[in-house]
């Protein structure tokens, strides 16, 4: 069975058109820091989970995490190819992240290293790419 990115049907309203931004290092995700308790969030809310405060300020969130659960998606909507694999990466200082998972799916670990990895992808033969991320596993070399 052949696992490929996505086909992305469209950008997701609820973030921001800067989620994820290039540097010299690469990509890396943008989420936000309470400035009355710390806690750090992503998506980008407006507001902070944990004190209700509105004072938030953007902060570049780590690229590398820990697969903390996944699971191989056999059926969606069009125009998404199936299969693919979704899960959830902890990022340092508490970020839980939902986000597509890369690799083959039988060398996936429950607390294995993984990276985050970004593409522009197409939505729709006529249409501009849409930035998508993906986690991908840490190798020995890549690390």
């Amino acid at each position: 069975m052949e696992f490929k990115t996505p086909i992305v049907p469209q950008a997701n309203q609820r973030l921001s058109a800067d989620y994820l931004r290039f540097d010299s290092a690469g990509a890396h995700l943008v989420g936000q820091r309470c400035d009355v308790c710390g806690t750090q969030l992503f998506p980008k809310t407006g507001i902070c989970p944990g004190c209700q405060s509105e004072q938030l300020t953007d902060v570049a969130l780590p690229r590398q995490g820990t697969l903390y659960s996944w699971s191989i998606v056999h059926v969606a909507p069009k125009p998404w190819v199936t299969p693919y694999v979704i899960g959830y990466v902890d990022l340092p200082e508490g970020v839980r992240v939902f986000a597509h998972i890369g690799g083959d799916p039988q060398t996936l670990k429950i607390g294995m290293p993984v990276a985050l990895y970004a593409s522009a992808v197409v939505a729709h033969e006529r249409e501009p790419g849409t930035p998508l991320f993906t986690f991908n596993p840490v190798s020995a070399e890549n690390s």
